[in-house]
């Protein structure tokens, strides 16, 4: 997932400490330089809308590619 906020290594925490709180998902890698986010879901705990939510509302929203 290309998220285009993500200009440090605090933004990478950020990221990653709030979808670690998100049931069902994990994150394997994120990279402010890429600014991307790896990460597997299970989509019986939560959705792939819920996720994209959870990261506009602290304002990394993904691109929508």
């Amino acid at each position: 997932m290309r998220i285009p906020a993500i200009h440090c290594s605090g933004c990478a925490s950020t990221v990653k400490r709030n979808l670690l709180a998100l049931p069902g998902l994990s994150v394997t890698n994120v990279d402010h330089k890429a600014k991307q986010v790896r990460l597997s879901y299970d989509e019986s705990e939560v959705s792939l809308e819920q996720i994209k939510d959870s990261l506009d509302e602290i304002g990394f929203g993904p691109d929508d590619e």
